[in-house]
């Protein structure tokens, strides 16, 4: 059954409540729900009184190529520009049900055509390459750490950075850097067959780095996959038809963009089509895919 919402702009109270008890009736044998709401920008009808021209003019401007402008009228009245005339105000109920019919078609053909943009977006996706952790040097660096006993420090050198240091700190592990190359999305797609990732007891590596202040590991793995993967999916976030958050990421402890809470606070709780999450947050596919490979490594990210 297609739903159709509809307005009113300037209708006596005599006539709305005609409009009101005509509605059901009609839109009952089109096979039809409607509903009335206060807001014309919103609906898919909006019938109009007899406003003043500037009135009708700034409706047109704004709403015209929206949703279905009725104006009522009576026989003889000359009708304004960008509108839909019906020549009785009420409208009786054959009138009604043109405009319903009208719109109903009209909701079809936008559901179909948003359909396509969807199936279309959907294909995009499905064709990206995929992002490959373990080809990373944030994914070459959680390969070595299962190994590692807690307190065996790992230096990771990469050309042309200082050193970072995956050491551990109050019995947690946890990351050294500069904190200009930790932030840097350059260092994350640094080639890890270029870079050396080994475990150190070098005094100096270990004292230049250990100046500088610990960031939890997972803070690191979170930026670090979130800068490789460069708008690839991963296999997980690929295959999902609808994605979500299962909690709020801590984002006093994860770097991030500003942009993320808010769309976080979207998804939390929530299952929703990829392309739909893009649209709402009003960012590019690949930086929404980017946060998304990076929640779901820390294990944050439901899909279906």
């Amino acid at each position: 059954m297609t739903d159709v919402s509809i307005a009113t702009v300037g209708i006596e109270d005599k006539d709305l409540m005609v409009l009101k008890s005509l509605l059901p009736l009609v839109a009952r044998t089109q096979g039809l729900s409607w509903q009335l709401v206060e807001d014309p920008a919103v609906a898919q009808i909006a019938f109009l009184g007899r406003l003043s021209p500037e009135r009708v003019a700034e409706l047109v401007g704004r709403l015209g190529d929206s949703l279905l402008l009725i104006y009522c009228c009576s026989r003889g009245e000359e009708a304004p520009p960008g509108v839909r005339v019906l020549g009785h105000c009420p409208p009786r109920a054959n009138e009604i049900a043109e405009v319903l019919a009208e719109a109903a078609q009209r909701a079809a053909t936008s559901a179909a055509t948003a359909q396509r943009a969807t199936e279309s977006a959907v294909a995009a996706r499905a064709m990206r390459k995929l992002f490959l952790p373990e080809r990373s040097l944030i994914g070459a660096i959680q390969a070595i750490i299962p190994k590692l006993l807690i307190d065996q420090p790992l230096a990771v050198s990469v050309p042309g950075a200082p050193d970072l240091l995956v050491d551990v700190n109050a019995g947690v592990r946890a990351a050294r850097a500069d904190p200009t190359w930790f932030s840097s999305h350059d260092f994350w797609r640094a080639d890890p067959a270029a870079c050396q990732i080994k475990v150190s007891n070098d005094a100096k590596l270990l004292g230049e780095c250990r100046r500088f202040s610990a960031r939890p590991y997972q803070a690191l793995r979170f930026w670090g996959v979130m800068s490789a993967s460069q708008g690839q999916p991963l296999a997980e976030i690929a295959r999902a038809t609808r994605v979500g958050l299962k909690k709020m990421p801590d984002f006093k402890l994860l770097p991030h963009l500003e942009w993320q809470p808010r769309l976080a606070e979207g998804l939390v709780g929530k299952l929703s089509a990829p392309e739909h999450v893009v649209a709402s947050a009003a960012r590019p596919i690949e930086e929404i895919i980017d946060f998304l490979n990076a929640a779901a490594v820390l294990g944050l990210v439901k899909t279906e």
